[in-house]
Formats: structure tokens, sequence, C-alpha cells
């Protein structure tokens, strides 16, 4: 498929760029065609989107969403269906998996889609073009990715630092790096937890320890020290250079822990690689996230490259307000022929509750859902009574959302349309437990990428 996008530039690292930001009170009125309120993965995919279709776009946002906090990869639809000893290499594809989950599932985003589903590779291919410095291209298969605990995650995409770990393509030992002395990362405890992945198709896995970060300044250091240090001259060299002395016989690639550096530019992953001679790679990350905060930093470079206008603070909204109508971004006045609310749920602010749960932004009403199936009224229940002891049963609270129809426009209290070119996107529709089902930031992707391409077309 052919993928448009504009000239690109480098990627930035974690500082965001004043350029493109909103001037704040007293500047002229910002008309555009597409307003985007969200500064998360799905916001900027429908911003991206609908500038690929050569329209205006204004993205407002608060703060960083919590893309900033993810592991730095993108799932999408892991096999949930499969055997616990079912081989890698025979489990469900990406698209396949989501499908199946939409079948299952009628109140999950990917079933409120029906058709648009189809598009899910289109929108993941997408993402990765626009983000070609830092996301490896999309292989066709699921990627088998560790954790810092060594638990494996599905993704459908992921980070050029981390792919070289992915259990489905090494072929020889996988050897776990830690850093001996350092209370971040258990090397012995990961190489550990993989091990029964062996039998699945997975490496062998052994545990290193480097002597790298000894010093008393390092020694408790955090994940975005760390990635500082071996950012510095000379610094992810030795690293290679003692992983290679330390690496067993028939290693195939190794895997750290994620801090590979904090932006693409750096090169940590092929410094240490060239070093240590074989693939390097780094786990997925926990909060504090170097890559949840190298994904958030790329998004940001990517959509000033692209020419979408930034605005920084908060949106508001006069009662009744609809696209096309003024909104109030950072101290600016902005009026946008079409909306997408990329708000994201509780860490972004796009579902709060007073009372009960509401969007905040234009009074949307929230759906929580129970045991599969949809009820609007959990939404004004007691928070405490949204939530379910057994962890892995349905949580309702953290599924709540707004409701969409196929075409991403959200509904009001009678299941109607609330405007024709009102989009949402990501987090904030419900139906999904953004942390807990696999498919969080695949959603984000895909309603992203669809509802910015909507809102682009809509006609005014």
């Amino acid at each position: 498929m052919t993928v448009r996008r504009p000239a690109r530039q480098p990627l930035s690292t974690f500082p965001l760029s004043p350029r493109g930001e909103g001037r704040g009170e007293g500047a002229a009125p910002l008309v555009t065609d597409v307003l985007v309120v969200g500064g998360g993965l799905a916001g900027a995919m429908a911003a991206l989107a609908a500038r690929s279709r050569s329209a205006r776009v204004v993205l407002a946002r608060r703060a960083p969403g919590a893309t900033a906090l993810s592991s730095g990869a993108i799932g999408a639809a892991p096999d949930t269906w499969c055997a616990p000893a079912e081989p890698l290499a025979s489990r469900l594809d990406t698209l396949t998996a989501a499908r199946r989950l939409a079948a299952s599932r009628p109140e999950h985003p990917y079933a409120a889609l029906g058709p648009g589903l189809d598009a899910l590779e289109e929108a993941l291919a997408f993402a990765a073009a626009e983000l070609a410095d830092l996301l490896a291209p999309p292989s066709g298969r699921p990627l088998f990715l560790s954790t810092p605990y060594g638990a494996v995650v599905t993704a459908a995409l992921a980070q050029r630092t981390m792919v070289a770990a992915d259990l489905a393509a090494v072929r020889g030992t996988l050897a776990v790096v830690g850093f001996r002395g350092h209370l971040g990362f258990d090397a012995r405890l990961v190489a550990g937890a993989l091990a029964p992945w062996e039998a699945r198709g997975g490496p062998r896995t052994t545990a290193v320890e480097l002597d790298l970060f000894m010093r008393g300044d390092l020694a408790l250091a955090r994940p975005h020290e760390l990635a500082r240090a071996l950012e510095a001259p000379g610094a992810a060299e030795e690293a290679g250079r003692l992983l290679g002395r330390a690496l067993p016989a028939g290693a195939a690639a190794a895997v750290f822990p994620p801090v590979l550096g904090r932006a693409p530019a750096a090169r940590v992953m092929e410094r240490i690689a060239g070093a240590a001679g074989l693939p390097v790679a780094e786990t997925l990350s926990d909060v504090p996230s170097v890559p949840g905060l190298r994904l958030q930093a790329a998004l940001e470079a990517r959509l000033l490259a692209a020419g979408v206008e930034l605005v920084s603070g908060e949106v508001a909204v006069e009662r009744g307000g609809r696209p096309g109508d003024e909104v109030r971004a950072g101290g600016r006045e902005v009026r946008a022929r079409s909306w997408v609310l990329a708000s994201g749920r509780f860490v972004g602010g796009g579902i709060v509750r007073r009372g009960a749960l509401v969007e905040p932004l234009l009074g949307l009403p929230v759906q929580a859902t129970e045991a599969g199936a949809p009820d609007g009224e959990l939404a004004s229940r007691p928070a405490a009574s949204l939530t379910v002891r057994a962890r892995r049963a349905a949580q309702p609270l953290l599924a709540a959302g707004v409701r969409i129809d196929r075409q991403l426009r959200p509904l009001d209290a009678s299941g109607a349309p609330l405007h024709p070119r009102l989009f949402a996107a990501g987090a904030v529709i419900g139906g999904h437990e953004v942390a807990a089902d696999g498919t969080g930031l695949g959603v984000g992707v895909l309603t992203g990428y669809l509802a910015g391409s909507a809102a682009a077309g809509a006609p005014g």
C-alpha cells in the first residue's frame, strides 16, 4: 500500500520543542479544518492522518498523554484463544485476532467499527511510516517481547531497539543482560521466566551481568539516568565490549533493560551491537518508561514536521458547542470545521468522576460494561462498585468511555451521533481496558487514523 506523509525531520529527545506552539492570549484566532483534542498516540495519529489528506490541523493538549507512560511498543490484538503451550509460529496474526475479538466482545471498539476494522494493518503501516526513525516496519506477524519481569507480551509494532529480542525470531541463545549491583533489573529473574518459552519456539535464555554502572552515582540511577549515561561518548561502546567478553557460546542476540538511550539519534543500540558483534535489543518498559517518553517525543517531532499547529493548555467549549463553533484552547480561540476528541481516559482527563462518570469537555454520556454486556447505567454507580477483586475479571470502571458508531462519531443518550463532524479516538472510547487487554495503543492507532481521515473529508 502507499502511505502518504509530508517530509520529515529527525526525532527530538525528551524536551518538547516550542516551535509550532500556540502563542497565547491576544493572538489572532486560529481557523482550521480539523481540531484534535488530546496529545497522546490517538490524537497524534488523527492529526497526522488529517494532514496526509492536506487538511489544516490544530492539536490542542493540556500535557503529554498516557502514551509517555507506555511500554514503548504497540499492542493491537493478542491471540488470547491459543493454548498455553501452543507454538509461537502457529498463533493468530494481528488482524485475524482482532476480528475474533470483535466477534466475541460486542462492546469493544473493534466491534463498533464494523468493516472499519479491516483498516488495522493499513493504520499500523501508516504509524510505522510516520515514525520511521523510531518504529520498525510491520513484520506481517506478531512480535513476542519480554517485559522487565520476564512476562511475554504480544505486539503489532515495536521500537527498533526492541525487535532483535522477538522470541519468535531469535535463533540461538538470548543473553539477558543486567548490571551487576544495580537493583532496577534482575537478569536472572527475567531469564528464568523466559525459559519455558523455549518449548514454544522461543530461544534458550541465559543471564549475563556487566560491571558497567558500579560508580556510586549510578549504582541507584533511575532508568532515564542510565539511558543518558549510555549516550555519553564511549559508554555504549564500553558496554558492547563488556558484553562481548561475557557472552555464552551460541549467543544470537542480547536483551538489555529498557534504557538504550533517550533518542534514536544517540544510536545506543547500534553502538553496543557493533562493539559486541551481535544484535542487541531492550525489553518493554514499566513506568517510568524511557521507551514511552521516546515514543511521545517522536510524536511531538513528527507533528511539528508535518505542519500541525500545537496549542498547549486547557480546552474549553461553550455549553452545547459543536464543530464549527469557537473553542478556547490554551488562551487561543480556535474554529474548526471538524473535531476529533482524543482526550484519553483517566490519565488524560478524558473521563472524570463528578458524582457519575462523565466526559467533561462536551458532556458526552459514558458507558461502562459488565460481564461483556453494554450498560450505560453502570457509569452512575459508585466507582468502587465498578471494580472486581479478581484482577483477571472484567473491570467496568477501567473500560468506561464514550460510545461510537461505525464512523467513530460519539453517540448521545439515545444512541444517535451527536454531530456529523465530531469524531472520537483512543482511550476516551469505552469498551476496552487500555492496560489489560493488549489492544490499547492499537485501538489508538486505528481509531486515530480513521477519525483523522474522516474529519479531513467530512463535508462542511
